[in-house]
């Protein structure tokens, strides 16, 4: 007597909304406030307020500008990555206007950005990295930890593997960001924290606007982001892609999110602050 072969159970491992649960596709002025919406939430759902730095550290400038530049640091290594993730996009959309928008954008990631004195996204990081004190060869020299590691490359592969509309709510929704701040569907400091650029500047002993990364992607971002919203509210038109964009933009926050509390873990650890493990909840 034969052994009968067991009931496979079928397990999904890539998201897809059910059809059936769906109801009727949303209009884009719909679509657009569900898709800020579904950022605020994100960030609102999947994080803890930022500890504020011990008086300590704000009373030491050095230790305070070792901090702020290894946060700015580790960042460098999302901004190497951001670019190829938007190109992954750009190969599978078929839409000339939506290649254009990633192009101009990757333009500036990559090139020269005239909004940022001619250098590219990344040149910027080691420059506000060289006013705090780091050497452009510690920037290029560091080695991403297996959290960041793990979670710019799980971005990379949902560029790879979704749709293209997916892949872009991914990335150009990390830019739109700042759109949802603009039209206040969260406030700044729910997401950046405690210190704004200025208040870095004054810690750090550095002169007032001397630092570019944060206020060139407060307007970059918005320029961006807002390209890619009106992108995704023209193509994105069926319940089912709506649905998916939204979750893929949710799901790229909230990787976005771990990074970014990563990225202070590392540099607390790295001015001698209890930095034992990530905490995200």
């Amino acid at each position: 007597m034969g052994i009968e072969a067991p009931e496979v159970i079928t397990t999904r491992t890539l998201f897809r909304p059910t059809a059936a649960a769906l109801g009727p596709a949303l209009s884009p002025d719909e679509y657009e406030h569900e898709f800020l919406q579904a950022i605020a939430e994100a960030v609102r759902s999947f994080r803890t307020p930022d500890e504020p730095l011990p008086d300590v550290v704000l009373a030491d400038q050095a230790k305070a500008r070792r901090y702020f530049a290894i946060d700015g640091m580790t960042h460098s290594f999302f901004a190497k990555v951001f670019p190829s993730c938007l190109m992954n996009v750009a190969a599978k959309c078929p839409y000339q206007d939506v290649r254009r928008e990633i192009i101009e954008d990757c333009y500036c990631e990559e090139i020269t950005d005239p909004d940022a004195r001619d250098m590219c996204h990344v040149e910027v990081l080691y420059y506000d990295a060289g006013l705090l004190g780091l050497p452009r060869e510690e920037v290029e020299a560091f080695e991403p930890s297996p959290i960041l590691m793990t979670c710019v490359h799980t971005l990379d592969n949902l560029t790879k593997t979704l749709p293209w509309e997916g892949g872009y709510a991914a990335t150009g929704g990390l830019e739109a960001l700042q759109v949802a701040i603009a039209r206040g569907y969260l406030a700044r400091e729910e997401y950046f924290g405690a210190y704004r650029q200025e208040d870095i500047e004054r810690i750090c002993g550095l002169p007032e606007g001397s630092l570019m990364n944060q206020r060139l992607h407060a307007m970059k971002d918005q320029l961006h982001g807002g390209g890619a919203l009106s992108i995704l509210r023209k193509y994105v038109t069926t319940r089912e892609s709506q649905e998916m964009t939204f979750w893929a933009v949710k799901l790229s926050r909230q990787i976005r999110v771990i990074t970014q509390r990563e990225q202070r873990r590392l540099a607390r650890a790295a001015i001698g602050l209890p930095a034992d493990a990530l905490i995200v909840t």
